[in-house]
């Protein structure tokens, strides 16, 4: 069943007295708990696109459904609130308030939502055992490292059991063994709790734990990867580096 579809997006924006298309007629679709990459050079329209799926910019033209919603023709008020309940986000930058605590960080979104957080303890739970966070719960971001502030937004952004997770660049902030940590558990959401994901990054070793790999070139899908069930992760970013380096 498919969580998100995209119809023909397209996003133009003015400068000066030219236009600009930083993307240009995309059309995809993503299934319930599929975990798709999407990858390309500088300027080919990955975070664009990312921003118009979680409604964080809207399309010059085209549509996205959502949940079995058409975005377009909901009002802003339940516009934001399909975006809200249903759309999960996963920063390089993990943008965490710094006077709370991790597990007051992780329940944010659904004080925001205005829901009780005693219904969600054992989802709390749950998350800080997956995110291996239980003992650094009462932390401030300052007191955690990056890899931990990330785990913190990873599991704030599922204590909603949103339908989407959108990650832009999760580990562009991390070192490469901390980066692969963060990886293996979004790779275990998407397994485990069937959790869509539609991630941007620059690392093919990143990207390689997806189930499908999107390549973007001056706003256009240039070609789709989809990944053998079980295939290993190094066969996978074998086949990332080549079809980087031939270009096709």
């Amino acid at each position: 069943m498919s969580v998100l579809t995209a119809r023909n997006l397209r996003r133009v924006y003015d400068v000066g007295k030219h236009q600009v298309r930083a993307l240009d007629g995309v059309s995809l679709d993503v299934e319930e708990g599929e975990f798709i990459a999407v990858m390309g050079p500088s300027g080919s329209g990955k975070s664009t696109l990312l921003h118009l799926l979680g409604g964080l910019d809207q399309p010059s033209g085209g549509e996205i459904e959502l949940a079995g919603e058409m975005v377009s023709l909901l009002s802003d008020h339940d516009a934001t609130l399909l975006r809200r309940r249903n759309i999960g986000f996963v920063f390089q930058f993990y943008n965490l308030l710094p006077t709370l605590s991790a597990q007051e960080n992780i329940l944010l979104p659904l004080i925001i939502d205005g829901k009780k957080t005693k219904a969600y303890e054992e989802k709390l739970e749950d998350l800080l055992v997956r995110v291996g966070l239980t003992n650094r719960r009462n932390h401030r971001p300052s007191e955690l490292s990056g890899g931990e502030q990330q785990r913190v937004s990873l599991a704030r952004a599922l204590i909603t059991e949103p339908k989407l997770l959108l990650a832009d660049e999760p580990t562009g902030n991390l070192d490469s063994k901390t980066g692969k940590q963060v990886m293996e558990l979004l790779a275990e959401c998407a397994k485990d709790l069937h959790q869509t994901i539609v991630m941007v990054t620059h690392d093919p070793k990143a990207a390689a734990h997806a189930d499908r790999l999107i390549f973007l070139q001056d706003g256009k899908i240039q070609k789709e990867v989809s990944f053998l069930e079980g295939q290993s992760i190094s066969s996978k970013a074998r086949i990332i580096l080549d079809s980087l380096e031939s270009g096709e």
